[in-house]
């Protein structure tokens, strides 16, 4: 098993907090165009934070360090679970995504927004 070094774990979370931040300000095109929105339409985006209730809501910075993380084995790649902010408070709504760190790459993307 390979180790997570702090730079590569500083990239995640660099790549997961703009993410974050695009989704609690409503940049969905941008997340689509960017290809970091996995499988999802921007209209299905919406769909899946509409369907959970309330306002998502920026996470205290403190909060990333929270992050649930798996490296894929014999890939440079991590899957990881974040359990997103709404109504300024953690909340169940869980968003699930691969990151991709190479020499010529480093994306992330949404493989599912779910509640846990």
């Amino acid at each position: 098993m390979e180790v997570l070094y702090i730079e590569e774990k500083e990239e995640i979370l660099a790549l997961l907090i703009s993410l974050v931040k695009d989704l609690v300000n409503g940049k969905l095109k941008l997340i689509v165009e960017t290809g970091r929105s996995g499988p999802y339409t921007v209209e299905e985006l919406k769909e899946q934070l509409v369907d959970y209730g309330g306002t998502l809501t920026a996470s205290p910075e403190t909060d990333y360090k929270n992050l649930d993380l798996y490296e894929i084995d014999d890939k440079p790649e991590w899957m990881l679970e974040y359990e997103l902010w709404v109504d300024g408070e953690k909340s169940d709504l869980t968003l699930t995504c691969t990151v991709r760190l190479t020499e010529k790459e480093k994306s992330i993307a949404i493989d599912s927004i779910h509640v846990l």
